[in-house]
């Protein structure tokens, strides 16, 4: 009378659901009675069955049903807490602010503002800019530093004191304590033209196509 396979292939239906969590806490639930209800019906009086088994199965279940149940909320909280965080973010819109970058434009004799974050106290710290060709049209010793966020004074002339072409440049900073590299961060100054939010979170559009995370922003004006 019993239908041994049948409760078998019920039984293992549902640890396959359980290992790879490819089902939803809903039809778990609907197998596991469905295999009760089998076991009941087909049990042998004479050798019941293992409530152990059935008992260890529903606790996991039951897990599994909260653990879904949990992570819909979480869900839920984080695309709320993303959208708050771009409200909040808006209000950067129209100010300048400081992000990681090392391209800086000199127009009008003028060069861009730029800047460095150490992560810690630098014995040195150079700054070589760089043109379009990749020579070293400046480099600016700022000397000792402490950990922090430091502009960097570039007046926009070479190392000859004569102004340099207006364009775009790039530049690298190296800095150095107690015979180690210290891994400084370049940061650039931009206006934030719009905010908008990808896979790593909120983003500031700084205009001709630069972005950075908000998370990022190391200074705002």
């Amino acid at each position: 009378m019993t239908t041994t396979s049948s409760v078998s292939s019920n039984t293992q239906g549902i640890n396959d659901a359980l290992k790879s969590g490819s089902a939803s806490a809903s039809e778990l639930q609907e197998n596991f009675l469905k295999m009760l209800v089998t076991q009941m019906n087909n049990q042998d009086p004479l050798n019941p069955m293992d409530n152990s088994q059935l008992t260890s199965q529903l606790a996991q279940i039951s897990t599994v049903s909260s653990m879904q149940t949990m992570n819909a909320t979480l869900s839920q909280l984080l695309a709320q807490v993303s959208a708050s965080r771009a409200m909040d973010s808006a209000a950067l819109i129209g100010h300048t602010v400081m992000v990681p970058g090392k391209q800086v434009s000199v127009e009008g004799g003028v060069p861009g503002k730029i800047g460095v974050d150490l992560p810690s106290t630098a014995e040195s710290v150079t700054v070589d800019v760089l043109d379009k060709d990749g020579n070293v049209v400046r480099t600016i010793d700022m000397k000792g530093q402490t950990a922090g966020v430091h502009d960097i004074p570039w007046d926009g002339k070479n190392n000859a004191g004569a102004a340099v072409a207006d364009g775009d440049y790039t530049f690298k900073v190296t800095a150095t304590a107690n015979g180690a590299s210290v891994q400084a961060v370049a940061l650039v100054y931009g206006k934030v033209q719009s905010i908008s939010g990808d896979s790593t979170g909120v983003l500031v559009n700084l205009g001709d196509g630069q972005t950075a995370n908000v998370d990022d922003v190391r200074r705002i004006l």
